[in-house]
Formats: structure tokens, sequence, C-alpha cells
């Protein structure tokens, strides 16, 4: 066989072997955008009352990202030893729109705050509120596929009354629900699964600073929780930031068809190389026969 064939046929060889790998491999990237608020609506506090030097009641306000409750002289931002001019929050940072690689490293997105004040207890507080996480992944790749969805996650808290003067043992009570079948190395988590282009992905979201730990049954069944719950207690006149986090991973050799199917070119490439290999092994025939 000439060299000039020969050398056409592997390359139509390589090509088919190169295209079927292609097909073969997982998108790596995706690009994506993440929310998450408070459900408009959702939170639900105690009654505020009037009390001596406030002109107004103690206020609970809402909006996407803050729930704060207390004086209305007070701000939701800061910390403040005047109980009677303090308010309390749970402030949301947004995430900015990027790119995560499939491989399972740790992408943090949002954080939320808990700014605890010490508050009169003529102070609306709050007892129940819900978060929205809103997801949209699309794949890097260009083909346009996107996957999105929505988990909804209960709050409930608890404004712990200032009996001991103890601000450790005085802090307040917060419990979020999660899904109890989700867990990464023992970190409370919420999980999510899609296939595409035959490969299973898993989506992990959890909590990065190991603040969200399991409460004891006192303090659970002081938000109206079973035991065993998840949340924290954090320290009077202290802010306490949650840092959340997510991962996209994609499960090793499990595409739906273990026989992928190379593009048309390059089928057509290699039954060119194939017939002019065929048509010189007939002219040599031909030649020693003859």
């Amino acid at each position: 066989m000439p060299g000039t064939v020969r050398k056409f046929a592997a390359l139509s060889i390589v090509a088919f072997a190169a295209s079927t790998a292609y097909a073969a491999s997982a998108p790596t990237d995706w690009n994506y955008t993440f929310d998450l608020t408070w459900v408009a609506g959702s939170a639900s506090f105690t009654p505020g009352t009037r009390y001596t030097g406030d002109p107004g009641i103690g206020q609970s306000t809402q909006t996407d990202s803050v729930l704060s409750w207390g004086s209305i002289l007070g701000n939701d931002t800061r910390i403040s030893f005047n109980s009677d001019l303090a308010r309390s929050s749970l402030i949301i940072d947004p995430t900015v729109a990027s790119t995560v690689t499939s491989n399972g490293d740790t992408q943090y997105v949002n954080a939320f705050t808990h700014v605890n004040n010490a508050l009169s207890a003529s102070f609306s507080t709050l007892n129940h509120a819900q978060m929205a996480l809103n997801v949209t992944l699309e794949a890097a790749d260009g083909s346009g596929f996107t996957y999105s969805w929505t988990q909804v996650f209960d709050v409930y808290f608890k404004e712990v009354p200032n009996l001991t003067g103890n601000s450790i043992r005085d802090g307040d009570i917060f419990v979020i629900t999660w899904n109890p079948d989700s867990n990464v190395s023992g970190v409370p988590s919420y999980g999510e699964t899609f296939s595409y282009d035959g490969y299973e992905y898993a989506f992990n979201y959890f909590e990065s600073t190991q603040h969200l730990t399991e409460l004891s049954l006192d303090q659970c069944q002081a938000v109206g929780q079973a035991g065993g719950c998840v949340g924290l207690m954090t320290d009077e006149y202290s802010t306490t930031p949650v840092q959340f986090a997510f991962s996209v991973s994609t499960s090793a050799s499990t595409p739906t068809s273990t026989t992928p199917v190379p593009e048309p070119e390059t089928y057509a490439m290699l039954l060119a190389g194939l017939g002019i290999v065929g048509v010189v092994a007939r002219r040599r025939r031909h030649y020693i026969h003859g």
C-alpha cells in the first residue's frame, strides 16, 4: 500500500477514534445563576407593643434579602447595647453569576448574617420564615442546555428572653430544615441530581462555616421542632455569619449509552479511507495475476 494511502487511512481511523472519545466525554463547565431570597409574605412575628421612650411600635420588616425586627429607631446591621433602640436581623448577601466546574470543588455563594441584639420584651420578634433557593445551571458547551429549579427551606426562630445576663446562655435559636437524605462529609446539605447528554450530575448545597450543627433537644423543642434539628444558637450582642456553598460533580463512567455515535462527517472520512484502501488492494491483485 503506498505511503500516502496508508497515511490517509490511518488519519481516518484516528479521526473516528477522536470523535468517539469526544462524544463520550462529559461537559465540565456550567454557567450558573444563584439566588437565595426570603419568600415574600412568609415571615410571621410575635406582636409588638408600645413602650416608654419610643413613639412607635416595635416593628418587623421583610424584603427579599432582609428580615428585621425591633425598634423603629434601630439599625438592621449594627449592634446596640441599648435594648430600647436595637433591632435584630437576618440578612442574605447576593451571589454574582459565574462558572463552576463539574469536579466537586467548593463554590462559595450566598451568605447570611444574624445580627443579634438583646431586645426589649415589648418588641415584635421573628417566629418563622421561608427561604427560596433558585438555581439555573447552563452547560458551557454552547448546546443551550439548562437545568433550573427552586427549593424552599423553612426557618424557625426563637428570641430567647434575656433572663441571665449571660450573652451565651441567652443566645437566640435559629433552625433551618434540610433534606435529611443528603449529606456532605457530615455537614447538613441539600442535594439535587439531573441528567445531560448521557451523564448523571449531582448538585450539593451546604453550609461551609460549620456554624449550622445539630442542636440539643431543648433547643429544638423551643422552636417547635423535634430532636436532631439543625441550626445555631447565636450569642446576644454579636453577629453570626453563615456561608453557603455548592458543588457540581459527574458520576464516573455512567453514560447511558456505552457506544457513542460519531458525527456523520467522521463516518464519511472513515469510509473514504477504507474505500481507497480497497481500490489499491484490487489493483495490486490485478497487477500480480495479470
